[in-house]
Order: structure tokens, then sequence, then C-alpha cells
């Protein structure tokens, strides 16, 4: 059997950096494993910095991303429940989810839900179990609560956004596309929108005692020291990107943004009562692999009876994937991208 994998052969350069690679399985899948024919392989932002090798968790090139997979079971390894053969199951991998055929632990898996194509799946597995984790497990939103989601136009922020409405927020968003902004004023009406371009960040366009509960800020940077100044007592801001960085390795660029982010005394907080909480959803997968499959499971659930509406989703086929990387890099993709097979 053939399988196919793209390759991060070098990180940081303005091309080159992908290769498809394939080789031939011959063995079969060790004890408790399944071997999945992976239909779709979800893109994330993460991706994008380990191609600009700005991802510090990521092992040296070469070697093959891929943070979510959606595919069939084949084959069974010794003990693992026969009942999955033939079923279309939804994984975290981390790494080595752009390719066509995986081994993975069948206690690390969970049964899709079958009202939804395989791209749209993939958008549960990271992005709407990220959203989760974020808005139900760091923090709870109340009915009532004033919520800013930045990046709303990405999967993550998408799913946040329907999150926050679903558990009766007012929700404000922000993108840096007008294009963008104009696309999720028609997806979630009657909600407010921020312009974040560089020359008009959103925080010039607020007045000045708006305050916020929740902040969902994939940025960092100045954004973080300003959602913390437009938090009400009780706010939290939740951290879980410093997608400032996003461009080129660059360290007096580093520097800058952990300046602008700020420096804070907990003691000062306290006072306050807010709070920043933060996320890598890497490092609670690592340690606490159960968080992440209770959350898958709940997806799942929620997707099958229609309590999570079908994710804006874009196949991308193996062809494309290196312009689409690109394209995602420049930031004119919007929702999900996944690599269908």
């Amino acid at each position: 059997m053939e399988k196919r994998e793209w390759k991060l052969m070098r990180a940081g350069l303005p091309a080159g950096l992908w290769e498809l690679q394939r080789q031939e399985l011959r063995a079969e899948p060790g004890a408790g494993m399944l071997r999945i024919a992976v239909q779709a392989s979800g893109i994330n932002f993460a991706d994008v910095l380990m191609m600009q090798g700005l991802y510090g968790d990521a092992p040296p090139p070469p070697f093959v991303p891929g943070y979510e997979v959606v595919g069939r079971v084949l084959s069974l390894g010794e003990g693992a429940p026969q009942q999955l053969l033939g079923q279309t199951i939804m994984a975290f991998t981390p790494f080595g989810g752009f390719s066509s055929v995986l081994d993975l632990p069948a206690n690390q898996v969970v049964v899709a839900p079958s009202n939804l194509r395989p791209e749209q799946v993939c958008s549960l597995v990271t992005p709407y179990v990220t959203a989760w984790y974020l808005s139900e497990v760091l923090c709870s939103i109340q009915p009532g609560d004033r919520v800013l989601v930045h990046s709303a136009a990405g999967a993550v922020g998408r799913a946040l956004v329907e999150t926050a409405l679903r558990q009766g927020a007012e929700v404000w968003f922000s993108s840096r596309s007008a294009e963008k902004l104009q696309s999720l004023s028609l997806e979630f009406p009657g909600q407010h929108g921020l312009l974040n371009a560089e020359k008009q960040p959103w925080w010039t366009q607020l007045p000045s005692d708006a305050r916020f509960d929740r902040i969902f800020d994939p940025l960092a940077g100045r954004h973080l020291a300003e959602g913390l100044g437009r938090l009400r007592a009780g706010g939290v801001i939740l951290a879980y990107g410093a997608a400032v960085r996003a461009g080129r390795q660059s360290k007096l660029r580093d520097a800058l943004m952990l300046w602008q982010s700020g420096f804070y005394n907990p003691i000062g907080l306290l006072m306050k009562s807010k709070s920043i909480a933060t996320l890598n959803m890497l490092h609670v997968g690592r340690e606490r692999p159960e968080l992440l499959i209770k959350g898958l499971r709940l997806m799942a659930e929620r997707a099958e009876l229609g309590i999570v509406r079908p994710p804006l989703a874009q196949a991308v086929r193996v062809e494309e994937f290196e312009m689409a990387m690109q394209a995602f890099a420049r930031g004119e993709r919007q929702g999900k991208l996944a690599l269908v097979w």
C-alpha cells in the first residue's frame, strides 16, 4: 500500500520548502493500533508558523507537520476494538498529519459525525476543541457577558464566536480584512465588527467606556496589553497564540512583541480582579490527552445533534497544497483549510 506525505524539508525560506514523498507500507499496524486511510488532513495556523521556522515545539526539518486527520479505518492491530473497522474517525495527530495513511492508537480516535464532509470534520478537531477548552474549561461565559474575539475569520475564531453566542453573550469580533469582516457580519448578524488593520487597530474604534468580560486573543503584542485595559472586573484574557510573530524570523520583532505585550504583577491583577489565562493545546494534549478526547467526543455529539453549525471549510487538493499554504500565510483564506487526499 502506498503512503504519500507532504514533508517540510526546510523552514524560513520563501519557496522550495515542501516535498511530496511516497513509500510502500508492508508491515501491519502494531498492537492496539489502527491503520487509517486519511480522507482529510486539517491545516492550522501552527503549520504556517512551522513553515516559517517560528514554531518552537516543532521538530527540526525534515518532518511531516499536521495536527489532525479524518479518515476510514482500514485494518486493526492486535487488541484494537473490532467495531472500529470500516468506521470514519477523527483524531489529533499531532505532527505527521499531512499523510495519506497513518497508524494511530485506537484509544486516541473518536468516530466522526456522519452529517459533515471530511474537511468540515477537521474543523471539529483542533479549532472547535480549542474553542471548547478556552470557553468552557479555562473559563465560562455567562448570559449577557460582553465577549471580544480577535481573528474571528479563522477557524478557531469562528468557533469561538459561535460558542459565545450559544452561551448568550454579546459578541464583538475583529479581523484585519474588511472583506472578511463583512463576511462575518453576514454570518453573525446583530454583532459588532471591528477592523484590526495595522494603521487602524481595534482599540482605536471602540467607545472609550467599552469594556469586556472575555477577550480571546491569538495575537499577543500590543493587542494583549490593550485588551487588559479593556477588561471589566472579573474579566479574563484568553491568550492562545502570538500571530504578530508571523512572517520571517526576527529577534528584534520578537523582543518588540514581548515588550508590547507588557509585564504584569499578579498582585496588581488581583487587586483589579482581572486575569490572563493561556493555552498551548500541544502541551495539554501531551500531559492530559484524556481532556482532548473528551472535547472530541463532545464536538462529535454536538455536530450530530446539529448544535454545531456546519463549519466553513475549504478542501485543498494535493497539487494545490504548496500554493494554499502560501496563501494562508498571507491571510488570504477564511475558515478551515483541509488537505484532501
